[in-house]
């Protein structure tokens, strides 16, 4: 019955992602907090992974929005 409502679908894929984002954070902020050295390509990684997400809660967010104000 969740998968028949495209509004509850799009619910439940930004909760996916904000958790992702969760997880992204923690694992930069753990890496800052104990001072791990890391080497370009992984701190690019995180980087670019973390701005992905931002990207995908906004496009997501977008699309739940005039659903809601209608």
């Amino acid at each position: 019955m969740l998968n028949q409502n495209p509004n509850a679908r799009l619910l439940q894929q930004l909760c996916e992602l904000k958790l992702e984002e969760r997880r992204v954070r923690s694992d930069i902020r753990h890496l800052v907090k104990n001072n791990r050295t890391i080497d370009f390509f992984k701190a690019k990684q995180l980087s670019s992974l973390k701005s992905g997400v931002k990207q995908k809660i906004k496009a997501v967010e977008a699309r739940i929005t005039p659903n809601i104000i209608a």
